[in-house]
């Protein structure tokens, strides 16, 4: 699968976003890949930091400690972030795999 990368300048942009990343995101955790969230963070004097989250639970959903991965936490978080206005682009890298969001500041 190619590196997809939106750049987000209306809110249809977003919301075909959405979709977009969600696919790629499923695909990856059917296969067993789970992805990471990366916000590459552009601050106001120019410099710049990066974030990393992964969007599962760590508790376990039974006696044996087993753990869950729910799709609704990733559709979640990906709504969350692209809603953001600083967001400017987002990516996804299948080679990592991550969601790659540039929140810019400036």
């Amino acid at each position: 699968m190619n590196r997809l990368k939106i750049e987000l300048k209306s809110s249809d942009d977003r919301r075909k976003a959405f979709f977009a990343v969600r696919e790629r995101i499923l695909s990856d955790l059917v296969s067993g890949r789970i992805p990471t969230f990366h916000v590459l963070h552009f601050e106001k004097d120019g410099s710049a930091d990066n974030h990393y989250m992964t969007p599962i639970s760590v508790e376990p959903v039974n006696d044996q400690g087993c753990k869950m991965i729910w799709i609704q936490d990733f559709e979640f978080w990906l709504k969350l972030l692209l809603k953001i206005k600083r967001v400017v682009n987002v990516e996804y890298d299948p080679s990592r795999p991550a969601v790659i969001f540039t929140y810019d500041e400036s």
